[in-house]
């Protein structure tokens, strides 16, 4: 298993902006990450493998280097919408539960 932010294959053409979902950390099984991809701005994602030896997937044509797959434009764009509104949808149920506790301490 590989943590995300040790991967940086294919190193002549990707770099990490951001690692969105560590897959190993949260044991779900992969891994997303915000990426610079031949100058723009792209979603990858990666199978993180089931052991501490297995480089998950992708992985380099040579087999040594685990590496990232980059999503197509199409769905970068609809995944970065959901994530924006996700994003949203968390904070604003931050803010009520702040006010939630709030409104206890002042009846208190």
């Amino acid at each position: 298993m590989v943590r995300p932010q040790e991967v940086n294959a294919p190193k002549e053409k990707i770099e990490v902006i951001a690692i969105i979902e560590d897959g190993v950390k949260s044991r779900k099984g992969y891994s997303i990450a915000l990426v610079n991809w031949k100058g723009k701005k792209s979603i990858a994602v990666r199978w993180d493998g089931d052991s501490q030896l297995d480089k998950g997937f992708p992985i380099t044509a040579n087999g040594y280097h685990p590496a990232w797959f980059i999503l197509p434009d199409k769905l970068t764009d609809l995944y970065s919408q959901d994530y924006v509104k996700l994003i949203e949808a968390r904070e604003a149920l931050e803010k009520l539960a702040d006010l939630s506790n709030e409104e206890k301490k002042t009846r208190k």
